[in-house]
This record gives C-alpha cells, structure tokens and sequence, in this order.
C-alpha cells in the first residue's frame, strides 16, 4: 500500500510540475512608449483601468550598447537576445559598447558583428510555434531584431530574405511591397521560398481568417505595401492589432508544443516622432486592446506568460506644457482631454488631406485647406493669418512628409496643454508588466539585458550565447587558413554576392548568402540555422560534416 501511495504522489508531483510550466510566450513591444502614455490612455478611456494597469511589476533601463538614448534595433535586439548593441544593429554584437560610467570602448575585436541567436530562434530550435503581428512592414527594426542579424537596419530585402528563409509560422502585419519586389531588387523569389514552405501568404484579412479555419497553420498576412493605417484612420475593413492578435494565438496555439509570439504597437512611435497626438493616443489604446487579448488567452490557457515592455520612448510628451505654467492646478479633464476625444483623424492624415485636395500648387486653395482643417478637424476656429501662410509655404515647398506632418502638429499642439520635447527618441525608464500564472515575476528597476533570460528560464529556451555559438561561427573560425572567393558581387547593399566557395580538406563548399542549406561536393546539405552574410563577413552553423567532434563543445 505504501509503495502505491508513493506512486501516487509521484505522479501527482509530475502533474502539478508540468502543470506549472509555461508552454507559449506573448512578448509585446509598444515600440517607442514613453511611460506618459499610461496615464494619457486612462484619461482618454473615461478613467477605466489599461489592460496592462493590473500586470506593472516595475521599469526598466533601457539604452543602447554606446549611447543612453536607445534606438528600436538595438534595444529591441536587446529584448530578442539578451546583449545590448548599437545604433541601426539588428542582432548583432556591437564593435562599441560603454561601462557604467558612460566611457565608451572597443567591444572583442572576435565577437564585433557577429549575428546573436534569438528568443525566437531559441523557440524554432525547440519545436515550437512562432509569429509576430506588427503595424509596420515586416522588415522593420523590431520585427528584425528577432529573425534577422545585420549592422544595418535599413538594409530591408538583406534582412527580408533572412526572415523568409526562416519564416515564422504566422506574420500579420504590413510589407506586402518586400515580399513582391524581392525578386526584381533583392535578387530572391520571396514567394517562391515562401511556398516551398506550405505558407499561405495573402493581402487579405478575410483570406486569413478562412485559411485559418480551414485548418491551415502557417500563414503570412500583408495588408498594405509598407506599414498599416494608424489607428485613427483604419478603415472598417482592414483588422485591427487586438485582432490581428486575436487571429495569431488562434493559430499559434493549436501546435503541441507551444509558441512564441512578438507583438509590436509599432506606430506609436511613428506618431510620437511626429508629435501627432490623435495618432499615437488611439495606436497606443489600440494596443493596450491588443494586451487585452493576450492576458485574456494567458488567463484560460494557465501556461502562458505575457511581456509587455516598450524598447525606447519617443517625443518627450507630458500632460501639462508651458500653456499650463501657472493654471496647471485649475485646468480640469475637459480643458485637457475634451478637445483631443473628439479628433477624428491623425494629424498625418490631415496634412495628407489638405495637400492632395489642393491638387496643384495653389497658394490660395492650400491656405483654404489648412483654415478648414484646423476648424474643423482640430478645432481651431481662427488660426492666425501667419500661421496659415506660413504652413502653406512647408505645404508647397515639401509636399506631403515628415517636415510637413511636424508643422501642421506643432500648430494643433500649440492650441493644447499636451507638451513635447523632441521629435527623437528620449532617454529613462519604461514600465515593465508582466503576467506569469504562477507569479513568478521581475520586478523593480530591471536592466534591459535581463527580459531575454528571464524569458528563457520561463520558457525552457535555454541559453542564447550557447545557440549563438552553435549558429554563428565565423567562417575563418570553421575553415582556418582558407581563402573564400566570392562570386556575384551584387550591385548595391541591399542584394547578396551570388555565393562564395571553400576549398577544405579536400572539399569544394559552397555558401549561399542568407540561405538555410549549403553545397559540399556538389550536394546539397540543409543547415541547421542560416548562413548569414552581413556585409561584414560569413557565419555558418555547426555542422559535424565540417567541424569533427566540435558541434557539441563550441
């Protein structure tokens, strides 16, 4: 009897073990958030709680390698890998860092560039599910960070055909443009690979969901050649981020063994670059939606954890500006809020407006656009005849962009008590939240270094410097003393040499830039991992083949 009871037990042990591992992991990145927004998105929502209110568990300081100001590469490289890097670094180590002091230094000369695994490829490696659901294109810097590996952010078909070849299982988002034009400028059929492995890719929400239902579980979602509508301006028809998540766990979840899915709010801090607050409020609630659907699923599953963390805050706002200086105890909710509730379009939007109905470049029909606009649009009854003039010449001489969007916003900010001190990112904390079923949780003020492994003791990822040794070997490291003659040079940075051939140990190899398999001898042999191509150099996986004995040491 005592040996049945201590069975017993021993199996109730093993379930209540198991019950209390975490299977999937919803890590969410409201890109650019500064922590001010918690509070502008409370009083824009009557007062009721965030969904991310109840699941603060602290900040964290987050900076880049070399600089306390962070940038989306590199701090949410950071996030995806554990390490800080530098300005415009997609997963890659940094040639520069600094000590506490701020001095900055020269990183190892051995590991400067080398690509760093992943969260997500950590996920990949154990079987797991993977996804990302952005308002942006997809090879955009957040998105990147967890996929791709290049010193250069802006290298877009470089870090696109690294995330088709190893492609997550679902992609909702925007970037349609990347996936159709890689084949006439990135030198790679997208779509090709894309087929190759069983993904269904559309531009069409609708197509999802019924992909979806007909039981399909890899699937890409592009809704617009680059990024998606803010918010304010989404059309009925096009999904939003709270259901773009919602259709991704349904997806994800249906795998065995679990999934790791990336959120990313990621205009929020497009609006915040341009002080466009009808924008950045509406993606910023839209995003707090979005977490809504994530804790909803986490608190039915029981073996879900949820992240929310921003990478940087962007633009400097606060509630209160120098309008507020000597009344700010007298100014209620309604001076404050009132007018901003019932804006009905970013401020982007209106500028695209006005200079798309002026046609041509009338002088008299772009002030009558831009007197309109701030009446009826922003509700500014008698804008100042200078202003007007004055904005109507931004208008003509730059067209519709960046300096134009600022200008018409710095007017409507000017009639406001919202104040801004940048058009750049900003340094200091960000708020941390976290939702763990059994409560085991960071708190306080966290380095940004600390998400990843956190994640990976969670998650059973393991240790990323290890999958980064496995996956990332130089090449001069794995065939020393040899010479690598490159063949195709490409016409420009944003396309790959053709490929690069080894002699080595009476063996012809040859590497494919950016590509999961490799030839030796003339055959294909599929790689565990990408060889990577940075514009700096190789790096390639382990493999027995080449490595003998070394594939379970490095």
């Amino acid at each position: 009897m005592k040996r049945i009871l201590f069975l017993l037990t021993g199996i109730a042990l093993s379930l209540s073990l198991k019950a209390q591992e975490i299977k999937n992991v919803i890590l969410m990145i409201p890109d650019g958030c500064s922590t001010e927004w918690l509070a502008f998105g409370r009083w824009m929502n009557g007062g009721v709680p965030l969904h991310i209110d109840a699941q603060i568990r602290g900040l964290v300081r987050t900076y880049c390698s070399d600089s306390p100001i962070g940038d989306s590469a590199p701090t949410g490289s950071t996030y995806a890998t554990g390490h800080r890097s530098r300005d415009g670094f997609v997963a890659t180590y940094p040639d520069r860092s600094m000590d506490r002091t701020g001095k900055r230094f020269a990183t190892d000369s051995n590991l400067a560039f080398r690509p760093m695994a992943t969260l997500m490829e950590a996920a990949r490696q154990k079987g797991m599910k993977t996804g990302e659901v952005v308002t942006c294109y997809f090879p955009h810097a957040t998105p990147a960070d967890f996929l791709a590996h290049t010193p250069d952010r802006d290298q877009y078909f470089r870090i696109c055909k690294q995330m088709v070849h190893q492609a997550p299982d679902v992609l909702l988002g925007g970037g349609s443009y990347f996936i159709d034009s890689a084949n006439r400028l990135g030198g790679f059929d997208a779509q090709a690979i894309l087929n190759q492995q069983g993904i269904v890719y559309t531009r069409d929400f609708t197509q999802v969901q019924e992909a979806a239902r007909q039981g399909k579980d890899k699937i890409w979602g592009l809704f617009a050649p680059y990024e998606l509508p803010y918010e304010i301006d989404r059309p009925a028809n096009q999904a939003s981020l709270a259901e773009m998540t919602r259709q991704a766990i349904e997806i994800l979840s249906q795998g065995e063994n679990g999934f790791f899915l990336m959120v990313e709010g990621s205009k929020i801090d497009w609006g915040a670059h341009d002080n466009d607050i009808p924008a950045t409020l509406h993606d910023f609630l839209a995003f707090d939606q979005a977490v809504g659907e994530a804790l909803d699923f986490a608190r039915r599953d029981g073996q879900t954890l949820v992240v929310v963390v921003p990478d940087h805050q962007t633009g400097g706002p606060s509630i209160g500006n120098y309008r507020s200086s000597n009344i700010y105890a007298e100014i209620s909710v309604e001076d404050i809020f009132g007018k901003i509730t019932r804006f009905d379009k970013s401020v982007e939007q209106a500028c695209r407006e006005i200079i798309t109905s002026a046609r041509t470049p009338d002088l008299t029909r772009m002030k009558e656009g831009i007197r309109e606009s701030l009446r009826q649009d922003f509700g500014i009854g008698t804008p100042e005849p200078q202003i007007v003039d004055s904005l109507a010449g931004i208008f003509l001489r730059k067209g519709f962009g960046d300096a134009s969007v600022r200008a018409l916003a710095q007017e409507i900010n000017r009639h406001s008590y919202i104040g801004w001190t940048t058009h750049g990112h900003h340094g200091g904390d960000v708020f941390l939240a976290i939702y763990h079923p059994q409560g085991r949780v960071l708190q306080g003020v966290v380095d940004n270094e600390e998400i990843a492994p956190y994640i990976c003791r969670e998650a059973g990822l393991g240790n990323l410097d290890s999958l980064s040794a496995r996956l990332y070997q130089p090449v001069e490291r794995i065939f020393p003393g040899c010479k690598l003659r490159i063949q195709g040079e490409p016409e420009n940075e944003s396309q790959d040499p053709a490929y690069a051939d080894i002699r080595f140990e009476g063996k012809k190899i040859r590497l494919f830039p950016n590509s999961p398999y490799c030839e030796i001898n003339g055959k294909r042999v599929d790689l565990p991992g990408l060889c990577i191509y940075n514009g700096k150099g190789f790096y390639l996986p382990i493999l027995e083949t080449w490595m003998p004995g070394k594939a379970n040491t490095l």
